[in-house]
């Protein structure tokens, strides 16, 4: 039979690009390297408009099976890849990871086995492979034996994250308006569709963290950012508005400088985001009147 003829695989793997790069080959290699028991394919969700047209695209997608490219670069932001990503396959189990992390041996079978059972996983996320020497203490753990929660709500990481898109339709995919968080959201949705997600230890991602202070501390203010959009709008399961400002008092192994630095980021981005959606909400009921 022709290979135009074979029926679309069932499971694809989809990673938001912003370029191309040594870390993007690492990955690949590693996804190239996984065993599966049916065929899958891989879509790379191309968020920057120069990575379109590279030269190094096309050896790129042949260190896996069954590779393609499409354009994301009109919006510049990853969920908005994600979502293109998963409009470009038919696949009824979609599987998410990044282009600077690495899977592990047996990640891929690992999350397709368990999303036969459950329509919405996270992996765990392996923070000592590519850890940064003298950074180990600086964030709590990003998957502490368990999914990591938000005021006691778990989410799934979207670094490795799974789910059938029958429920990622339901959803409509990531929410492209939240400055960061819209895994958070994307997992409030879920258990308020009445499927919460599930752990799967076994499917393990190689997690790779930004490097310096500066970056940290930008990351963390970003999220904060994120986190007030998420309450402000409702997002936490059930509808719950409250905690604008409850600290989310996540572990972490050793508190020092840096822990202080990078609570304090969070605390300024919860509330310049706080601020910003009551501005919102008062723009749009002039509007309204």
């Amino acid at each position: 039979m022709d290979g135009s003829d074979a029926p679309a695989p069932r499971v694809a793997v989809v990673i938001p690009v912003g370029g191309l790069d040594d870390h993007l080959a690492t990955q690949l290699d590693a996804l190239g390297a996984q065993h599966l028991d049916e065929p899958w394919e891989l879509v790379l969700a191309l968020n920057d408009p120069a990575a379109v047209g590279d030269p190094r695209l096309e050896e790129l997608l042949d260190r896996v099976p069954a590779g393609r490219a499409v354009e994301a670069s009109d919006v510049r932001s990853a969920s908005h890849a994600r979502n293109r990503g998963a409009a470009a396959t038919t696949a009824e189990v979609l599987v998410f990871c990044d282009g600077d992390d690495v899977v592990a041996p047996g990640w891929l079978a690992e999350m397709v086995a368990a999303l036969a059972g459950e329509p919405f996983v996270g992996g765990h996320l392996d923070e000592t492979a590519l850890g940064i020497r003298g950074q180990e203490d600086w964030r709590p753990p990003a998957t502490p034996g368990a999914l990591p929660t938000f005021l006691g709500h778990p989410y799934v990481v979207s670094a490795n994250l799974g789910v059938r898109r029958e429920l990622f339709e339901r959803i409509g995919g990531f929410d492209e308006a939240l400055v960061r968080g819209e895994d958070m959201a994307f997992s409030f949705a879920a258990i308020d569709l009445g499927f919460p997600p599930s752990y799967v230890p076994g499917a393990v991602v190689a997690y790779r963290h930004r490097a310096g202070l500066r970056p940290l501390l930008r990351q963390h203010y970003l999220y904060g950012q994120g986190m007030s959009q998420i309450i402000a709008r409702g997002g936490l399961p059930a509808g719950a508005r409250g905690g604008a400002f409850r600290a989310n008092a996540q572990p972490v192994p050793r508190r020092s400088a840096v822990h202080v630095a990078r609570r304090a980021a969070i605390a300024a981005g919860r509330l310049r985001g706080l601020v910003a959606e009551r501005a919102t909400g008062r723009a749009r009921r002039r509007f309204l009147r």
